[in-house]
């Protein structure tokens, strides 16, 4: 299980320069993917998405890349370069017998020239672009299973608390029907005294009040999803999705429970179980 939400950081350098790339993750119902380049690099900007693309299944990312010198600063005076034009200014004068010799002055401006000339940005190189960017798809699928680790846990704490409530009902079904029945009973023949225990319609109105009342088929579904979610915790593949349809699909089991079962003991074990699955839910959001 990974989680949506992570940072990761990875650099290249070369000789010229030096290439930092951070991915980070946020929480999103659909993949998205979002790469932003300085102007230099804008051309390989679908390059860095085919790399990062496959490793969202679901969920923002967002890229950021910049890149600037590499190695070691150069140093701000060049003393060879420096040393080549004062010998040239020298030999210069000498050939044309001008009196003198060369002013500092000179010297730093056709030094400015020069550097300005020579100082052409270095190309771009696409192959340790993605040398950063998977090292730092690299760190940030490290940050995403730590934190995937912890949510299977909570999940896991959050999940059993849920079906400690869902066993209670499940005990309780069985003397709900039976107390609606004799509750029934009970009021029809207070209003009636006509009503004898082995009246056809009297049993035949019990039957179907104790169809609308059982609950049997609700928590044999729960249990399903139940032993779904259990699956898909333990799934490597990414099923944030999954895991959130299960989660909706046992809160509308549980409000279903509630509403046909009609006991207020019943009620408390749902409405403990709904709080307990709400907490889940929430988790849920987080998971890829």
């Amino acid at each position: 299980m990974k989680s949506m939400t992570g940072f990761g950081r990875g650099e290249c350098a070369t000789k010229e320069l030096r290439y930092s790339v951070e991915i980070s993750t946020v929480n999103r119902r659909n993949a998205e993917v979002v790469v932003n380049l300085p102007r230099e690099l804008a051309a390989m900007e679908s390059a860095v998405r085919e790399i990062v693309a496959p490793a969202v299944s679901r969920g923002r990312a967002t890229v950021t890349a910049s890149v600037s010198g590499g190695g070691k600063a150069r140093p701000l005076v060049d003393e060879e370069i420096f040393r080549r034009i004062h010998a040239d200014l020298q030999r210069v004068q000498r050939s044309l017998k001008i009196p003198g010799q060369p002013e500092l002055s000179d010297i730093i401006r056709l030094y400015a020239a020069t550097a300005r000339d020579s100082a052409a940005p270095a190309a771009p190189d696409a192959g340790a672009l993605g040398k950063a960017t998977r090292a730092a798809l690299r760190s940030l699928e490290v940050m995403r299973s730590k934190e995937g680790a912890h949510l299977a846990r909570e999940l896991q704490r959050l999940l059993e608390k849920f079906t400690r409530e869902t066993s209670a009902i499940a005990k309780l079904a069985p003397s709900v029907t039976a107390k609606h029945r004799e509750a029934m009973r009970e009021r029809l023949a207070a209003l009636d005294p006509s009503f004898a225990a082995d009246d056809e319609r009297l049993a035949r109105e019990l039957a179907l009040f104790a169809d609308r009342s059982d609950i049997t088929e609700e928590l044999s579904r729960l249990a399903s999803h139940v032993a779904q979610f259990r699956t898909g915790l333990a799934s490597k593949e990414a099923n944030g999705r999954t895991l959130d349809f299960l989660a909706q699909e046992m809160f509308r089991e549980c409000n279903t429970i509630g509403a046909k079962a009609n006991s207020a003991e019943v009620t408390r074990h749902v409405v403990a179980a709904k709080t307990e699955l709400e907490r889940l839910r929430e988790q849920v959001q987080n998971v890829e």
